[in-house]
């Protein structure tokens, strides 16, 4: 029977995956690793550590370990190491392929609405405002939310990472460079602008897109329905609705008043879902039943 081992299984990630594991139905076997600990051999890895650790387990388990689900940013723009969304581009994991990346959260919900676009329209330019929830920071951000005198409580807070020097964040460079790679698009420009807000779990982002041809809203809404795990509704969806929730939602979408090729929409999903465990379980899935 094929071995799966979750690292960093204390983590917010680790224990949604644990968990999302029980809704594999191909046979196989877990095991659990504290970041710390000696790893077994394994048939697949997934690393919910952070970025030195994951740099230093993919090191260390190359040749204990088949196939290796890097959680972190430490690889995903490497140029030979897959940034998978499996609803997008499973095709990019192939027999010989041994460390796979999983995207950022708020990259995730933002180009599965983009990629439910393609074989009709293609973005040329792409601006979003995040309204990230306090989860996506993990444990110690959730208890510092509720420590008395937390900055988040009741408020936004428009830096999510570290400051560069050309003034992004981290987390909006990640928008930009990830988004490129995932939908191949290594010219698309992208307009990001990061906030962390006082909501416990579930990302928003307000997109705004510039298409190659005029937009037409029947057309997309009957697009992003179709694509898995994707829904388009003309009701108001909000991250409490989400939280918990397979789905990435999208809603208010409307047409530019001044260009017709650009368009204007609003989406919300579970950031420890979609956005982390889920694909991670997608992604082992997909080992699973192909390799």
């Amino acid at each position: 029977m094929k071995t799966v081992g979750i690292i960093g299984i204390n983590g917010m990630v680790g224990q949604k995956l644990l968990a999302e594991f029980q809704k594999i139905k191909t046979p196989f076997e877990t095991k659990t690793f504290g970041r710390k600990d000696d790893i077994t051999p394994l048939d697949i890895a997934v690393l919910c550590t952070d970025n030195p650790d994951s740099r230093v387990l993919a090191q260390q388990l190359k040749d204990k370990v088949r196939f290796i689900v890097d959680m972190s940013s430490e690889f995903r723009l490497e140029k030979d190491v897959p940034l998978v969304i499996p609803e997008i581009n499973p095709q990019t994991i192939t027999a010989d392929t041994h460390l796979i990346a999983s995207p950022n959260c708020t990259t995730t919900g933002l180009v599965m609405t983009l990629a439910a676009l393609r074989g009709h329209y293609t973005p040329l330019e792409i601006f979003f405002c995040s309204y990230q929830a306090i989860s996506g920071g993990g444990k110690k951000l959730l208890e510092d939310f509720h420590a008395p005198g937390s900055l988040y409580a009741n408020n936004c807070v428009p830096q999510i990472g570290s400051i560069q020097p050309n003034g992004y964040t981290s987390e909006e460079l990640k928008g930009i460079f990830e988004t490129r790679k995932i939908l191949d698009l290594p010219d698309v420009k992208v307009y990001p602008h990061t906030v962390r807000v006082a909501v416990e779990n579930s990302h928003s982002l307000g997109v705004t897109a510039k298409l190659d041809k005029p937009a037409d809203l029947d057309e997309i809404k009957k697009r992003m329905n179709a694509f898995p795990n994707l829904k388009y509704t003309d009701d108001i969806i909000t991250p409490k609705q989400a939280s918990g929730q397979e789905t990435t939602y999208a809603c208010r979408l409307r047409r530019d008043l001044y260009e017709p090729n650009i368009i204007h929409y609003f989406i919300t999903f579970d950031n420890l879902l979609k956005g982390a465990a889920m694909n991670a379980r997608q992604i082992v899935e997909l080992l699973l039943e192909k390799f």
